[in-house]
Protein backbone atom coordinates (compact mmCIF):
# COMPACT_ATOMS: atom_id res chain seq x y z
CA UNK A 1 0.00 0.00 0.00
CA UNK A 2 2.78 2.26 0.77
CA UNK A 3 3.86 2.57 -2.87
CA UNK A 4 0.02 3.77 -3.37
CA UNK A 5 0.09 6.14 -1.19
CA UNK A 6 3.39 7.33 -2.24
CA UNK A 7 2.21 7.83 -5.82
CA UNK A 8 -0.85 9.31 -4.96
CA UNK A 9 1.71 12.30 -3.13
CA UNK A 10 3.57 12.33 -6.52
CA UNK A 11 0.36 12.86 -8.30
CA UNK A 12 -0.92 15.57 -6.19
CA UNK A 13 2.67 17.38 -6.45
CA UNK A 14 2.31 16.79 -9.64
CA UNK A 15 -0.74 18.79 -10.44
CA UNK A 16 0.38 21.61 -7.43
CA UNK A 17 3.67 22.35 -9.46
CA UNK A 18 1.39 21.59 -12.99
CA UNK A 19 -0.49 24.25 -11.69
CA UNK A 20 1.87 26.35 -10.52
CA UNK A 21 4.01 26.43 -13.61
CA UNK A 22 1.47 26.34 -16.17
CA UNK A 23 -24.90 44.86 7.16
CA UNK A 24 -26.07 45.23 9.93
CA UNK A 25 -26.34 42.75 12.65
CA UNK A 26 -28.75 44.05 15.12
CA UNK A 27 -32.25 43.15 15.21
CA UNK A 28 -35.61 44.37 16.87
CA UNK A 29 -37.97 42.25 18.84
CA UNK A 30 -41.62 43.29 19.80
CA UNK A 31 -43.35 42.19 22.38
CA UNK A 32 -46.09 43.08 24.28
CA UNK A 33 -46.43 44.20 27.80
CA UNK A 34 -49.32 45.65 29.62
CA UNK A 35 -48.45 49.11 31.11
CA UNK A 36 -50.65 51.15 33.17
CA UNK A 37 -51.16 54.52 32.02
CA UNK A 38 -53.55 55.96 34.73
CA UNK A 39 -57.08 55.57 36.13
CA UNK A 40 -59.78 57.57 34.18
CA UNK A 41 -62.81 58.19 36.97
CA UNK A 42 -66.16 58.10 34.96
CA UNK A 43 -69.41 60.88 36.31
CA UNK A 44 -70.88 57.84 37.67
CA UNK A 45 -71.09 56.31 41.39
CA UNK A 46 -68.93 52.70 40.14
CA UNK A 47 -65.55 53.92 38.87
CA UNK A 48 -64.38 52.01 35.77
CA UNK A 49 -60.66 51.92 35.17
CA UNK A 50 -59.09 51.20 31.60
CA UNK A 51 -56.10 49.89 31.28
CA UNK A 52 -54.53 50.92 27.68
CA UNK A 53 -51.75 48.27 26.36
CA UNK A 54 -48.28 49.83 24.88
CA UNK A 55 -45.83 48.20 22.84
CA UNK A 56 -42.25 48.26 24.23
CA UNK A 57 -38.96 47.05 22.60
CA UNK A 58 -36.59 44.89 23.55
CA UNK A 59 -33.05 44.45 21.83
CA UNK A 60 -31.03 41.70 21.17
CA UNK A 61 -27.71 41.76 21.64
CA UNK A 62 -25.99 43.12 18.13
CA UNK A 63 -24.07 40.97 16.10
CA UNK A 64 -21.05 41.26 14.25
CA UNK A 65 -20.43 44.70 12.39
CA UNK A 66 -20.02 43.04 9.01
CA UNK A 67 -18.10 46.39 7.57
CA UNK A 68 -15.86 46.95 10.48
CA UNK A 69 -14.54 43.76 9.89
CA UNK A 70 -13.95 43.83 5.96
CA UNK A 71 -11.98 47.11 6.77
CA UNK A 72 -9.84 45.46 9.39
CA UNK A 73 -9.27 42.46 6.63
CA UNK A 74 -8.45 45.55 4.12
CA UNK A 75 -6.08 46.79 6.06
CA UNK A 76 -3.86 43.64 6.80
CA UNK A 77 -0.73 44.40 4.35
CA UNK A 78 1.35 41.32 5.61
CA UNK A 79 0.36 38.29 7.61
CA UNK A 80 2.17 34.89 8.61
CA UNK A 81 -0.22 31.91 9.33
CA UNK A 82 0.02 27.92 9.57
CA UNK A 83 -2.60 25.71 7.99
CA UNK A 84 -3.16 22.04 8.42
CA UNK A 85 -5.20 20.32 5.66
CA UNK A 86 -6.44 16.62 5.56
CA UNK A 87 -7.35 14.87 2.33
CA UNK A 88 -9.23 11.86 2.81
CA UNK A 89 -9.61 9.74 -0.36
CA UNK A 90 -10.78 6.34 -1.83
CA UNK A 91 -8.04 5.83 -4.38
CA UNK A 92 -8.41 3.44 -7.15
CA UNK A 93 -5.91 2.65 -9.20
CA UNK A 94 -6.63 0.92 -12.46
CA UNK A 95 -3.87 -0.80 -14.85
CA UNK A 96 -2.76 -4.09 -16.38
CA UNK A 97 -6.26 -5.29 -15.84
CA UNK A 98 -6.38 -4.84 -12.48
CA UNK A 99 -8.25 -2.36 -10.14
CA UNK A 100 -6.90 -1.85 -6.51
CA UNK A 101 -8.74 0.66 -4.08
CA UNK A 102 -7.48 1.45 -1.07
CA UNK A 103 -8.28 4.10 1.63
CA UNK A 104 -5.74 7.01 1.90
CA UNK A 105 -5.32 9.70 4.34
CA UNK A 106 -3.11 12.78 3.76
CA UNK A 107 -1.61 15.44 6.19
CA UNK A 108 -0.18 18.89 5.18
CA UNK A 109 1.14 21.10 7.65
CA UNK A 110 1.95 24.19 5.81
CA UNK A 111 3.91 27.53 7.27
CA UNK A 112 4.03 30.51 5.56
CA UNK A 113 4.51 34.37 4.76
CA UNK A 114 2.35 36.54 3.21
CA UNK A 115 2.98 39.92 1.85
CA UNK A 116 0.34 41.68 -0.17
CA UNK A 117 2.04 45.35 -0.77
CA UNK A 118 5.31 43.71 -2.47
CA UNK A 119 3.04 40.72 -3.70
CA UNK A 120 5.73 38.50 -2.30
CA UNK A 121 5.50 35.13 -0.09
CA UNK A 122 7.51 32.18 1.19
CA UNK A 123 5.62 28.86 1.88
CA UNK A 124 7.28 25.15 2.95
CA UNK A 125 4.88 22.37 3.56
CA UNK A 126 5.36 18.96 4.64
CA UNK A 127 2.77 16.13 3.63
CA UNK A 128 2.57 13.35 4.69
CA UNK A 129 0.86 9.97 4.44
CA UNK A 130 -1.22 7.94 6.87
CA UNK A 131 -0.70 5.44 7.86
CA UNK A 132 2.14 4.59 5.59
CA UNK A 133 4.00 7.76 6.46
CA UNK A 134 5.46 8.20 3.03
CA UNK A 135 6.63 12.21 3.82
CA UNK A 136 7.44 15.12 1.11
CA UNK A 137 8.65 18.56 1.71
CA UNK A 138 7.91 21.36 -0.60
CA UNK A 139 8.80 25.32 -0.60
CA UNK A 140 7.47 28.13 -2.60
CA UNK A 141 8.78 31.52 -2.98
CA UNK A 142 7.29 34.61 -4.87
CA UNK A 143 8.42 37.61 -5.28
CA UNK A 144 6.94 40.12 -7.64
CA UNK A 145 4.15 37.88 -8.54
CA UNK A 146 6.90 35.78 -9.84
CA UNK A 147 6.80 32.32 -8.58
CA UNK A 148 9.75 29.72 -7.90
CA UNK A 149 8.89 26.11 -6.73
CA UNK A 150 11.76 23.98 -5.27
CA UNK A 151 11.81 20.83 -7.05
CA UNK A 152 14.20 17.85 -7.16
CA UNK A 153 16.38 19.65 -10.11
CA UNK A 154 16.28 22.78 -7.67
CA UNK A 155 14.32 26.03 -8.11
CA UNK A 156 12.30 26.59 -11.31
CA UNK A 157 10.86 29.84 -11.95
CA UNK A 158 7.71 30.77 -13.61
CA UNK A 159 5.81 33.69 -14.11
CA UNK A 160 2.56 32.47 -14.98
CA UNK A 161 0.04 35.10 -13.30
CA UNK A 162 -2.87 32.06 -12.64
CA UNK A 163 -0.60 30.42 -10.03
CA UNK A 164 0.07 33.57 -8.28
CA UNK A 165 -3.74 34.19 -8.45
CA UNK A 166 -4.24 31.11 -7.21
CA UNK A 167 -2.32 31.42 -4.40
CA UNK A 168 -3.39 35.54 -3.31
CA UNK A 169 -7.33 34.43 -3.76
CA UNK A 170 -7.02 31.40 -1.96
CA UNK A 171 -5.38 32.55 1.19
CA UNK A 172 -7.39 33.08 4.75
CA UNK A 173 -7.03 36.70 4.06
CA UNK A 174 -7.90 36.52 0.19
CA UNK A 175 -11.13 34.47 0.79
CA UNK A 176 -12.11 36.93 3.96
CA UNK A 177 -11.62 40.22 1.60
CA UNK A 178 -13.75 38.38 -1.05
CA UNK A 179 -16.45 36.73 0.96
CA UNK A 180 -16.75 39.13 3.64
CA UNK A 181 -18.84 41.29 0.99
CA UNK A 182 -21.35 38.93 0.96
CA UNK A 183 -24.14 37.98 3.24
CA UNK A 184 -22.87 34.82 5.77
CA UNK A 185 -25.28 31.42 6.14
CA UNK A 186 -24.63 31.45 9.37
CA UNK A 187 -23.14 33.74 12.26
CA UNK A 188 -22.13 32.55 15.96
CA UNK A 189 -20.69 35.11 18.34
CA UNK A 190 -18.98 34.53 21.53
CA UNK A 191 -15.29 34.77 22.57
CA UNK A 192 -14.79 33.21 19.13
CA UNK A 193 -17.35 34.86 16.42
CA UNK A 194 -17.67 32.55 13.24
CA UNK A 195 -18.54 33.58 9.85
CA UNK A 196 -20.11 30.21 7.02
CA UNK A 197 -20.57 30.85 3.97
CA UNK A 198 -21.30 28.50 1.08
CA UNK A 199 -19.39 28.41 -1.40
CA UNK A 200 -20.92 26.98 -5.21
CA UNK A 201 -18.26 25.14 -6.95
CA UNK A 202 -17.23 27.05 -9.67
CA UNK A 203 -15.79 29.29 -7.52
CA UNK A 204 -13.35 26.25 -5.86
CA UNK A 205 -13.02 24.55 -8.57
CA UNK A 206 -9.71 26.61 -9.73
CA UNK A 207 -7.72 25.70 -6.53
CA UNK A 208 -8.89 21.79 -6.66
CA UNK A 209 -7.39 21.62 -10.59
CA UNK A 210 -4.10 23.41 -8.87
CA UNK A 211 -3.88 19.97 -7.00
CA UNK A 212 -5.61 17.31 -8.89
CA UNK A 213 -5.28 18.25 -12.29
CA UNK A 214 -2.05 15.84 -12.99
CA UNK A 215 -2.21 16.44 -16.57
CA UNK A 216 -4.75 17.83 -19.43
CA UNK A 217 -6.95 15.31 -19.54
CA UNK A 218 -7.52 14.67 -15.91
CA UNK A 219 -11.46 15.63 -14.98
CA UNK A 220 -12.21 17.33 -11.56
CA UNK A 221 -15.36 17.27 -9.71
CA UNK A 222 -16.36 19.88 -6.82
CA UNK A 223 -19.12 20.20 -4.32
CA UNK A 224 -20.29 20.81 -0.87
CA UNK A 225 -17.69 23.86 -0.49
CA UNK A 226 -17.68 25.85 2.95
CA UNK A 227 -15.81 28.10 4.56
CA UNK A 228 -15.72 29.94 8.25
CA UNK A 229 -14.11 32.80 9.18
CA UNK A 230 -12.92 33.26 12.47
CA UNK A 231 -12.75 36.61 14.25
CA UNK A 232 -11.77 37.82 18.09
CA UNK A 233 -11.80 41.16 19.13
CA UNK A 234 -12.86 42.05 15.17
CA UNK A 235 -9.35 40.57 13.99
CA UNK A 236 -9.37 37.58 11.70
CA UNK A 237 -7.50 35.07 13.52
CA UNK A 238 -8.04 32.19 11.14
CA UNK A 239 -10.97 30.14 9.63
CA UNK A 240 -11.61 26.63 7.68
CA UNK A 241 -11.98 25.63 3.81
CA UNK A 242 -14.01 22.31 3.25
CA UNK A 243 -14.92 20.74 0.10
CA UNK A 244 -15.64 17.17 -1.57
CA UNK A 245 -13.88 16.65 -4.90
CA UNK A 246 -13.67 13.53 -6.92
CA UNK A 247 -10.96 13.33 -10.28
CA UNK A 248 -9.78 10.69 -12.89
CA UNK A 249 -6.04 11.18 -13.66
CA UNK A 250 -4.39 9.13 -16.38
CA UNK A 251 -0.35 8.30 -15.57
CA UNK A 252 2.21 6.49 -17.56
CA UNK A 253 4.78 5.30 -14.75
CA UNK A 254 7.82 4.06 -15.87
CA UNK A 255 7.79 1.64 -12.90
CA UNK A 256 4.20 0.68 -12.83
CA UNK A 257 3.00 1.80 -16.22
CA UNK A 258 -0.05 2.86 -17.53
CA UNK A 259 -3.11 3.55 -15.02
CA UNK A 260 -5.99 5.23 -14.17
CA UNK A 261 -6.12 7.02 -10.82
CA UNK A 262 -9.67 7.78 -9.32
CA UNK A 263 -9.95 9.85 -6.09
CA UNK A 264 -13.32 10.56 -4.58
CA UNK A 265 -12.55 12.23 -1.00
CA UNK A 266 -12.90 15.44 1.27
CA UNK A 267 -11.03 18.41 1.77
CA UNK A 268 -10.65 20.06 5.19
CA UNK A 269 -8.23 23.16 5.62
CA UNK A 270 -7.40 24.84 9.01
CA UNK A 271 -5.65 28.09 9.30
CA UNK A 272 -5.01 29.75 12.33
CA UNK A 273 -2.71 33.62 11.58
CA UNK A 274 0.40 34.01 13.50
CA UNK A 275 1.23 37.89 12.96
CA UNK A 276 -0.36 40.34 10.96
CA UNK A 277 1.51 43.59 9.27
CA UNK A 278 5.20 42.51 10.29
CA UNK A 279 6.99 42.75 7.55
CA UNK A 280 9.35 39.93 6.34
CA UNK A 281 12.33 40.00 3.76
CA UNK A 282 11.52 37.85 0.56
CA UNK A 283 14.25 37.01 -1.82
CA UNK A 284 14.65 35.55 -4.89
CA UNK A 285 16.23 31.91 -4.93
CA UNK A 286 18.98 30.52 -6.57
CA UNK A 287 18.27 29.00 -9.68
Amino acid sequence: MKRYALLLIVVLLTGAVAGCLGGDGSSVTPSTTAENEGTVPTTTTAPQTTTTPSRTVTETPAGPDVNALLQGVSEIRQFTYTSNTSLEMLVTIEGNGTSQGDNVTLRILERGYMDFESWSAWINSTTVSLPDGARTNTSRIVVDNVTYIQTIVGWVRTEDRTASDILWRYSIVGLAREYLKEKPNSVETGAVTKLTYSIPDYRLKPLAMVYFAASPDTVVYVKDGQLELWFSDGRLVGGRLSFSVSSETNVDDPTLGKMTIKQDGKWSETFEIDSINEKRSVKEPST
